[in-house]
């Protein structure tokens, strides 16, 4: 599998001539850029590791130029690592200006950035910069990872999250300094539109200290003759809590609410929380897609197409959901619900993670809602919870950790009618969301979820920056503590998949960015996300069997068929090339179609 990615570049459609990039590191008295190199998204190239093993040839990099691929309405992303010389480096901007195609001349632009991190429009390059965290000490197994199955090596100063390039000077805007011997990693999106062609869309990085030029890198996308659907054929339900961002940006209207959202549409996710017959004009707009629209600054994959997982609570239940309210309640809500999303993936979560000892007040309040001759009858029972004989008839949908998720029972409760979907991630059953693990694991359950049918996948948070109440801190200064969740032992990163870009109570770590950033965990779920649609378009066509023969080969085994180590490769060039395996399929199928 490793030769495969090492033949990307190789595959694409390349100019003939190239700039030539050293790649030597120069004398130690040297100033400046000493070195610059690229790579894939799919790994964390540490801010003191200047020997990584892939910084030679990689899937996008060939030793002196940049290859990248996607279909339409994709989005691609690679990185730009700049090392910094024994006196370091000043004044440094790192610059995609477009991407042509010749012949034709359709391009994609980047344009100069705006306040508002989430306007899309007419924006199809982006550029970041990557914030590197400490991670004195890795998080501990248990919760996250069995101890066979411990992720290797991810400790130290590791990159995360993806500060837009008009930042505060200092705070991740360019240009940047980078300090001697050490590296700076620069993010690039590029979305592909659904109206532009096949074919090989040709540009150049500049990279220029104190405004002259040091180094260019040659840049060759490949668009491949298909289209990813806007729609998502797998569900990712991350949680989210709006009233964090008050206390962080200073504000927490719909303006900045909205801004959060259009990230996780523009990530293929959606941030959930639970909804009402009486939801506001913006809640109906994310629905029906109003709010992914260029009049509300987003262009993009899922253009127009609304969220679709719409839970009628979150985390647990008030008092109108029981006793004698309880039918009335259930009944507006679903009536509400056939008027404004009839094809809502829907449910009412009961508790999280019961004890035995709720399970006959659980098993009543279901018992109950089933009873009721309304429509409110129809209204799924959720439960973070494995099936259990106690509660045996009572609920419509399970959900336990991947760790926990049984495919021989999975398939028994399907029989029945029931629906059982998994949340979070522990190796080697799927991937995990730690900061200190590999980033393609947050590829791996999409994968593993289409090779095994699961269709819906939970993370408890993306916004948790005021601490748990296992152990209480306050609120998390999470620019510069990488440890999020502190129960058992001390988590990094975990619920924290977006950062503020403002921050009053830490005013120190404001990046002035009023909205969402991202991280390079987020980006990699979307990487998973958008391979998933690889996966469907592949089983639609009469591909089926190439689609079964990738998700083997990038997931070997997950769930309950996992036994010990992580089955998947850590390395990004080994998923990029079997997802260009996959396409390459796809485009000789499609063609005339």
């Amino acid at each position: 599998m490793r030769n495969q990615g090492m033949d990307i570049c190789a595959a694409l459609v390349l100019v003939s001539v190239c700039v030539v990039i050293g790649l030597c590191t120069p004398p130690a008295q040297a100033a400046g850029i000493a070195s610059v190199w690229a790579i894939n998204d799919g790994e964390k190239v540490k801010r003191d590791d200047l020997a990584h093993p892939e910084r030679e040839k990689n899937s996008v990099w060939d030793g002196r130029r940049v290859g990248i691929f996607g279909a339409r309405n994709e989005i691609v992303a690679f990185q730009v690592m700049l090392q910094a010389g024994a006196e370091g480096a000043r004044t440094v901007d790192v610059a995609l200006s477009e991407l042509v195609r010749a012949p034709g001349g359709e391009r994609l632009a980047w344009k100069t950035e705006t306040p508002d991190p989430t306007d899309t429009r007419d924006r199809q390059i982006e550029r970041f910069t990557e914030h590197y965290l400490n991670i004195e000490k890795p998080s501990p197994p248990g919760w996250f990872y069995n101890y066979d199955a411990k992720p290797k090596g991810m400790g130290g100063w590791t990159p995360d999250a993806l500060v837009p390039a008009n930042a505060k000077p200092g705070k991740g805007g360019m240009p940047f300094d980078v300090a001697a011997n050490l590296n700076q990693g620069v993010w690039f999106d590029v979305y592909i539109p659904k109206d532009r062609p096949a074919g090989a869309y040709e540009g150049e990085i500049r990279i220029t200290e104190d405004g002259k030029e040091v180094k260019t890198l040659p840049v060759t996308l490949r668009v491949f003759d298909f289209t990813l659907p806007d729609e998502n054929h797998f569900k990712a339900m991350l949680s989210f809590e709006d009233d964090q961002l008050a206390a962080r940006h200073g504000r927490g209207d719909e303006t900045l609410i909205a801004a959060y959202h259009r990230l996780a549409h523009r990530h293929r996710v959606e941030f959930t929380s639970a909804y009402s017959p009486r939801a506001s004009q913006a809640e109906l707009d994310r629905l029906s897609g109003e709010a992914f629209t260029p009049e509300r600054g987003y262009e993009g994959p899922g253009q127009g197409v609304g969220y679709t997982i719409v839970p009628a609570s979150f985390y647990g239940i008030s008092q109108s959901w029981q006793g004698d309210r309880a039918w009335a309640t259930a009944d507006a809500f679903m009536t509400w619900l056939a008027k404004v999303k009839p094809e809502a993936t829907t449910f009412l979560y009961i508790l999280d993670e019961p004890p035995k000892s709720r399970f006959p007040w659980i098993k009543a309040l279901c018992d109950k809602h089933h009873a009721n001759p309304g429509p409110g009858q129809k209204l799924p029972m959720f439960v973070t919870k494995g099936p259990t004989k106690e509660l045996e008839g009572a609920i419509d949908v399970w959900c336990t950790v991947t760790n926990e998720f049984s495919l021989d029972r999975a398939k028994a409760e399907q029989a029945k009618g029931r629906r059982w979907w998994v949340y979070n991630g522990q190796r080697p059953y799927a991937g995990t969301q730690l900061n200190d693990a590999p980033p393609v694991d947050c590829r791996v359950t999409p994968w593993a979820s289409w090779k095994y049918g699961v269709e819906l996948w939970f993370y408890w948070h993306v916004d948790h920056w005021l601490h748990n109440s296992q152990a209480p801190r306050g609120d998390q200064n999470v620019w510069a503590d990488p440890v999020t969740f502190a129960h058992d032992g001390r988590f990094n990163g975990d619920g924290v998949l977006v950062y503020p870009g403002q921050d009053q109570l830490f005013p120190a770590e404001d990046r002035g960015i009023p909205g969402p950033v991202a991280s390079i965990r987020l980006k990699n779920i979307r990487r998973g996300m958008q391979d998933y649609e690889y996966l469907w378009l592949a089983s639609q066509n009469g591909l089926g069997a190439e689609a079964r023969a990738a998700a083997d080969a990038c997931v070997p085994t997950a769930f309950s068929d996992a036994d010990g180590q992580a089955s998947w490769s850590v390395r990004g060039s080994d998923w990029d090339a079997i997802r260009l395996k996959l396409a390459q399929a796809l485009e000789q199928k499609l063609k005339g179609k």
